[in-house]
């Protein structure tokens, strides 16, 4: 085989982050009476975005982020204190409660099993929450190694995430592939540490960074013919 281990991403590449993330901020204003409307959805979505950048520069840490998030959105949007970190816990609390699977995701892991691959997890996430919500979703039963940036104390695309995670398993990086959405993230960061990287693109957004994945796809069926192919050609 080309590769003997694949390294998947979590968030919006095996779990659906848009609607996790709908769910949970949901369940938070709904449990506060606070009026959540699509302007301020927006807002979240585009804020913690931002502050996600921030972490992945390593301009912050997790507790600067569990601490400010919701207290600085909450007071800039709606004008009211709030313990930034008690509400980050309740959010983190619906959060780990949606796990709804992107099409076609436990179909793959199980043909890949099945053709000998090993799998594996690096995600940019908390070490309980992502376990928990792999566990969930009935998937993480596929998986040999999973690794999160808390654990590592690095986030993609920092090489040190990658550092560490082949240290936790004996498969070097020369026969490991990378499958993720996130450009800036997933593909970036394989690209930095020259490990070869599928970019699952089924958000249709534009490679702003001028990256060079190997393979570029946007559903699952089409990561299982490459596997067919044995990602001999492109899709």
């Amino acid at each position: 085989m080309r590769y003997q281990q694949i390294i998947f991403d979590v968030d919006d590449t095996l779990i659906d982050f848009a609607a996790t993330e709908d769910f949970a901020l949901h369940s938070l204003f709904n449990a506060h009476h606070w009026q959540l409307t699509n302007d301020i959805q927006r807002r979240y979505h585009s804020y913690n975005q931002g502050l996600w950048r921030e972490l992945e520069l390593g301009k912050i840490n997790y507790d600067q982020l569990t601490k400010m998030t919701f207290h600085n959105f909450i007071k800039k949007n709606l004008g009211l204190e709030v313990d930034g970190e008690k509400v980050m816990n309740e959010y983190r609390s619906y959060f780990g409660e949606t796990h709804k699977l992107l099409p076609g995701v436990e179909d793959t892991l199980r043909f890949a099993k099945k053709q000998g691959y090993k799998l594996t997890v690096l995600t940019n996430g908390e070490k309980y929450m992502q376990r928990y919500r792999l566990e969930l979703a009935g998937i993480k039963k596929y998986f040999d190694l999973i690794v999160t940036s808390e654990e590592a104390h690095y986030s993609k695309p920092d090489s040190h995430v990658f550092d560490y995670f082949f240290s936790r398993t004996e498969i070097g990086a020369n026969d490991t592939v990378f499958f993720g959405d996130g450009l800036k993230s997933d593909i970036l960061g394989s690209e930095n540490y020259g490990l070869d990287s599928i970019w699952y693109n089924h958000r249709h957004r534009k490679n702003t960074l001028n990256l060079h994945p190997i393979f570029e796809v946007d559903n699952y069926p089409q990561l299982v013919q490459l596997m067919q192919n044995d990602f001999q050609r492109k899709y």
